[in-house]
């Protein structure tokens, strides 16, 4: 299952894959025709050999030809039977042949079963059934900015729909389930602002189960997988971040702040005061850079990762005066 398990999001209970699944294929057929085909195999080399050593010599040739005839009915069964008329899938595989006279392609899952010789294989009529997981990352708008949401999602081949997923490429499938993904959030986060998307993971993978479980909902990834033959396993989200370029200005202005806060106790004003002082030019930028300075010696002796330009501070400038001065930290 999903290797996240801090978060629920859509899960179900996948069973391990049984024939039973499959109601397409008719066993009853397939059984009268494989009792009939090695009857023939077996039989008709044996009454051949024991007709002509009977008719050429006595009954006692003709038994023993007869048994020649048998003996060679069964190599020949024994070498088609494995390769026509059987098929051995392992557990969690399973094998689609094509009926060589229909085109129609039929299903067979694991275990040892039986089948015309008249259907058609090739080395990818075999499919696994097991588990695949991918990781998923895509970008959703909100009202302040671009977050990217990512998280794991599963899908397997669906047994009873196997026939379905014949040709369909992995991209085609994971491609689709992103898509969805990213339909399904943006529907829920572009009204909202970017720290209460962030801070919204529970929510949405409820959110997420409640509209893939909903049965009713056409445009669910149940659909989309009864289309092409996969059962969606699970979606987890488990992390929502900001693009590095967008956390990058943050962390620049989040710093720019501790700085400014430094600078202000060096003034020995509060950090508001400070950019009054500095929005009327009672202090020079010339000194706020200087003190700046200053601060960041000290802030490097106090072990902070800070790493401001000097010539970037004017423009920082006004960004810091109107967060301190509209009822910013004081």
């Amino acid at each position: 299952m999903a290797r996240n398990v801090k978060y629920s999001g859509y899960r179900i209970d996948l069973r391990a894959p049984h024939d039973n699944q499959i109601t397409t294929r008719n066993c009853f057929s397939r059984w009268m025709s494989f009792i009939v085909s090695v009857g023939v195999l077996l039989g008709a080399p044996a009454l051949f050999l024991g007709y002509w050593g009977w008719f050429l010599g006595n009954e006692t040739i003709g038994t023993f030809t007869g048994l020649i005839g048998f003996c060679i009915g069964g190599e020949f069964l024994a070498r088609l039977a494995p390769n026509r008329m059987l098929i051995y899938n392992p557990e969690w595989t399973g094998y689609v042949t094509q009926n060589a006279f229909t085109g129609t392609m039929v299903a067979y899952g694991p275990g040892l079963h039986v089948s015309h010789w008249w259907e058609a294989r090739n080395k990818g009529g075999n499919y696994s059934l097991k588990v695949i997981t991918r990781d998923f990352k895509v970008s959703i708008p909100t009202t302040t900015a671009k977050v990217e949401v990512s998280g794991q999602y599963e899908y397997a081949i669906g047994l009873a729909m196997i026939e379905r997923a014949i040709g369909i490429d992995e991209s085609t499938i994971e491609n689709g389930l992103t898509a969805f993904i990213n339909t399904f959030l943006i529907s829920r986060c572009t009204a909202k602002d970017a720290e209460s998307v962030r801070g919204s993971i529970d929510e949405l993978n409820e959110s997420l189960a409640r509209e893939f479980m909903n049965e009713k909902n056409v445009e669910n990834s149940a659909s989309f997988g009864n289309k092409y033959g996969f059962i969606t396993v699970s979606i987890v989200i488990d992390n929502i971040a900001f693009p590095d370029a967008v956390q990058k200005t943050r962390d620049a202005v989040d710093k720019a702040l501790v700085l400014h806060e430094i600078v202000a106790r060096l003034y020995g004003l509060k950090p508001k005061d400070l950019a009054v002082k500095l929005a009327s030019g009672e202090i020079s930028i010339k000194d706020y850079n200087a003190m700046l300075n200053r601060a960041m010696a000290a802030s490097d002796n106090a072990t902070m990762d800070i790493n401001v330009i000097e010539a970037d501070i004017p423009a920082l400038f006004g960004k810091l005066a109107e967060r301190f001065t509209q009822g910013g930290k004081s």
